[in-house]
């Protein structure tokens, strides 16, 4: 739950600071929440949309700035004569529970609800300086003290750790503040497998935990879910849709829940608020939460991190004791896992057997997102991502396989599974062939050039770091099995999870040192996309630095990108190639970025721009022309605890 507010534009910007940090706060009767005295040189401040709920409801209005009418009916705001205190309550659909905002005038400064009942502030002597307050009495999550989450090999960054701790959970680990407060299993997933050399033991399992007490009957990963509230809402939002099939099954659709959600957002009062008197009478069951399950990616990353940390110190000593535990549906811990296991066989077959482009794995019928680049542009519309297939299908086989061959699924270890999903992880070892890109050098230099200069970016070091042929993998495929030249920075999942060629690793390090746009660095950071030699002005134009997966710094991608990097100096295969040279070359280049832009490193992504022929780091969200914004802390930004120079 959560208390936003959006305020009048004025003529000039202004600055809204917290002075003196944030509080705790928690009163008789349940409701708690946190304190600010919030400070602003602005003569007034105006309030022209005020959300009391769900996370997930705040998410959705300040996406398309639509209040619905169902909740503006359900706020109460009451002033305290002369300027005082503004209380703003509200009381959730079920009857049950409630938020609460204060906002106290201090110094001068005065409140009032204005004839719209919008509250306005303005200021004192001193300026504006207000304190507030926001409560709810929802039931919190039990957090995990700091000095119980990482061991003594952690790296000792305050800010990270205090992340870290923020984000993680008895119950589940959450993927983000603020927008993000709640389980995803691909954050989930990924951040644990890069966190997994310093977590304890105790907050792996959690991890874990959290994704098989999840899995769908066929054993998919859920990507998100839906709670409290927000869960009622899509689950009122899927009875009203008509359907005449049974709920669970309508919400186990990929995207149906949450389509039917923004419905239901952006309709008149009536309905919801009838709505919320059955709510009332049918008790908890609406609250029940909601799993989406639209993603192709995280069903890949299970097995992976499983067998990582079951198989390996020490996890070992306490995986039958993890694996015998029950999910809330009362199935083992063990079974849970073989579902997963068997789901990433089957889908694996049909291009083992094929060989088919098209028999890839490909985003689900109807959903146009599918992995972490998971905005509608993020792949230029693509069907089939290159991460999924290239890294992530051929790591689940492996892992598959060494589960299998252990006794952890079952009563005893599968040799015939285990040899199965062998087979299947070698024919799957080549899919990356059909992602590559080549252009000969002069047209590479050509649209590099010419990117290059509609940017702003000088153009001769870029054109002077190609020589010969130029060769990256796609950032996608289309329907038809057709490669969309994007360059990107996918390349760390290759390095984290397979095990590549030579050759294959020198072109990789060749993108990690090759300046923005010949390959991916700028002195800002890694970008993760790069449209430079996209023939078509359109793809071009799906990736800019104001587009929530262009040509933006993700920091998680920079910090896997250097696990990768470190996984492959660490093979013995490599002590007398050209390609350890370039990976060490590589390697340096992107710390180099990665302190440029410590400042940033908890953030989920960032931006920038170029003044006087200098790249400076914007925050992503600080702009008109960006299309979402940043959250300030991310979980899988948090792994620097573990990847360190």
């Amino acid at each position: 739950m959560g208390v936003a507010a959006w305020f009048d534009a004025l003529p000039v910007p202004v600055e809204l600071s917290v002075e003196g940090g944030v509080s705790g706060v928690e009163r008789p009767g349940g409701m708690r929440g946190v304190s600010a005295l919030l400070v602003s040189a602005a003569p007034a401040l105006r309030v022209h949309r005020l959300v009391l709920g769900s996370i997930r409801t705040v998410r959705e209005v300040g996406r398309d700035g639509e209040l619905p009418a169902w909740l503006r009916a359900d706020v109460e705001a009451c002033a305290a004569p002369a300027g005082g205190p503004i209380a703003v309550r509200r009381t959730t659909l079920d009857g049950e529970h409630h938020l609460e905002l204060l906002i106290e005038p201090l110094d001068g400064t005065t409140a009032a609800l204005g004839l719209d009942g919008r509250v306005e502030l303005a200021a004192g002597p001193r300026g504006l300086r207000f304190r507030v307050t926001a409560l709810s009495d929802e039931a919190p999550l039990t957090p995990v003290p700091l000095d119980e989450i990482a061991n003594e090999r952690a790296g000792d960054d305050p800010r990270h750790r205090q992340a870290l701790a923020f984000l993680t959970y008895r119950e589940k680990l959450l993927a983000g503040s603020w927008r993000f407060l709640t389980y995803f299993g691909r954050d989930t997933l990924l951040a644990v497998r890069m966190l997994l050399p310093v977590l304890e033991p105790a907050v792996v399992e959690a991890a874990i935990g959290s994704v098989l007490d999840r899995l769908s009957p066929e054993g998919e990963v859920a990507h998100e879910e839906a709670i409290g509230e927000y869960a009622a809402l899509l689950r009122l939002a899927a009875g009203r849709a008509g359907a005449q099939r049974e709920p669970g099954h309508a919400l186990r659709e990929p995207g149906h829940a949450l389509r039917e959600a923004g419905h239901a957002l952006r309709e008149a009062g009536h309905a919801l608020r009838e709505a919320g008197h059955a709510l009332r009478e049918a008790g908890h069951a609406l609250r029940e939460p909601v799993h989406d399950y639209k993603m192709v990616d995280d069903d890949f990353l299970l097995a992976p991190l499983a067998a990582e940390y079951l198989l390996g110190a020490p996890g070992r000593a306490r995986a039958a004791a993890f694996l015998a535990r029950r999910t809330p549906g009362g199935e083992m811990y063990a079974q849970a896992l073989a579902r997963n296991v068997a789901l990433v066989l089957r889908l694996a077959a049909p291009f083992a057997e094929t060989r088919d482009p098209r028999a890839l794995i490909a985003l689900k019928a109807g959903e146009s997102v599918g992995e972490w680049r998971d905005s509608e542009e993020g792949l230029a519309f693509g069907r089939i991502p290159y991460d999924v297939n290239v890294a992530l299908v051929p790591a689940a086989l492996r892992a598959s396989a060494r589960l299998l061959a252990s006794p952890l699924l079952g009563a005893g270890p599968d040799e015939e599974g285990s040899a199965r999903a062998e087979r299947l992880a070698r024919a799957w070892k080549d899919a990356g062939v059909f992602f590559r890109v080549e252009l000969p050098e002069a047209e590479a230099r050509r649209r590099a050039a010419a990117y290059a200069a509609s940017l702003g970016i000088d153009p001769a070091p870029v054109v002077a770091s190609l020589s010969g042929t130029l060769s990256f993998p796609a950032i996608a495929l289309d329907g038809e099995g057709r490669p969309i030249p994007v360059m990107h920075s996918d390349d760390s999942f290759v390095l984290l999870f397979t095990d590549p060629s030579p050759d294959a690793l020198e072109e990789i390090a060749g993108r990690l040192i090759r300046p923005f746009p010949a390959g991916l660095r700028t002195p800002v950071g890694i970008l993760v996309a790069n449209p430079a030699f996209a023939p078509d002005p359109a793809v071009r134009g799906l990736f800019t630095a104001g587009h929530y997966h262009g040509t933006v710094t993700w920091s998680w991608q920079q910090a896997m990108l250097a696990a990768g990097l470190d996984r492959q100096l660490a093979r013995g295969d490599l002590s007398s190639t050209r390609a350890r040279g370039a990976l060490e070359r590589a390697r340096s280049a992107l710390w180099e970025v990665i302190r440029a832009s410590r400042e940033a490193s908890t953030w989920e992504l960032w931006s920038w721009a170029v003044e006087g022929g200098r790249y400076r780091l914007v925050p992503f969200g600080a702009e008109r022309a960006h299309h979402d914004e940043s959250n300030a802390v991310q979980l899988w930004s948090t792994v620097y605890l573990a990847v360190r120079p």
